[in-house]
């Protein structure tokens, strides 16, 4: 890259705008940046170490304000700068900035584990729902539907399979009808650990009772 001298000091204090200071530190941090990524893709880890410490504070914010949750978004901050490192051979600085390739990448992580969460929730939503009907005890329409109890007694032969955290949530969650938060509550767990052993735990029972409970 190019070099220019840097202009004789007249011993004069200079008087630039704010707005012109600005504008040319911006310059030099953008060719800086362009400079970081010259050298990652030729390979130089070290120089991509500086990136992610540039960068990933503000790439995080992006990510969480799209998915609210800490944990899942550093996981896509994570998966972000895996696939920035492996395709910084097809970034050009022609087309966009670093700052702007790097946003680029990490807003469609966010949004691909987005809509992978919004799809498993549609799919623990219809596994509830199945699992309602023959898991209700005592309910006249799942007494019809499980005949003389051989598919009720499935059932509870599969719970007894699961993982005993998973099998406590699924009871107070179908037996006791507590909501997600007073199961949360009553075991001391996040909220977010019961959800996941609610999901899991049906997406297993799903699995071993396979179609018979559609």
């Amino acid at each position: 890259m190019a070099e220019f001298p840097a202009p004789k000091s007249d011993g004069v204090r200079s008087n630039l705008p704010t707005d012109t200071k600005a504008s040319r530190e911006r310059s030099n941090q953008g060719a800086a940046d362009r400079q970081l990524m010259l050298q990652i893709q030729s390979g130089d880890d070290s120089a991509f170490a500086g990136f992610y410490r540039r960068f990933a504070p503000g790439l995080f914010s992006m990510i969480y304000q799209i998915l609210q949750d800490q944990k899942e978004a550093e996981d896509v901050l994570q998966e972000a700068f895996v696939a920035m490192w492996t395709k910084a051979s097809s970034y050009d600085s022609d087309r966009s900035g670093p700052f702007t390739w790097a946003v680029m990448i990490s807003r469609n992580k966010a949004i691909d584990r987005l809509r992978s969460r919004q799809r498993r929730f549609r799919a623990t939503e219809a596994a509830a729902a199945e699992f309602a009907v023959v898991a209700a005890d005592g309910e006249k329409r799942a007494d019809e539907l499980l005949g003389q109890g051989e598919e009720r007694a499935r059932v509870r032969a599969a719970l007894q399979e699961l993982p005993e955290a998973q099998r406590e949530a699924l009871q107070l969650a179908f037996f006791s009808g507590m909501t997600q938060v007073e199961i949360s509550d009553k075991l001391e767990t996040p909220l977010g650990t019961v959800k996941a052993r609610i999901r899991r735990g049906l997406l297993a029972l799903r699995t071993t009772l396979g179609s018979s409970i559609s």
